[in-house]
């Protein structure tokens, strides 16, 4: 993963929820937009799906 520890789902989260929304938006079209993506986008993009389908409630929840 390019020098990179494995990713784990709380920091994507964390960072997530910290982004503007454009900015989010973009960073994900940019994502999916990635012809060759190494795994640590692969993995960033399958977590950031799963943020997206994920009720609200879980997420504004300090748990």
């Amino acid at each position: 993963m390019d020098g990179m520890s494995e990713i784990d789902k709380a920091t994507v989260w964390a960072m997530v929820k910290n982004m503007r929304l454009f900015a989010f938006m973009e960073y994900l079209r940019d994502l999916d937009n990635d012809p060759a993506p190494n795994a640590a986008n692969q993995q960033i993009t399958a977590y950031l799906r799963e943020f997206m389908t994920t009720d609200p409630n879980v997420l504004l929840s300090d748990e």
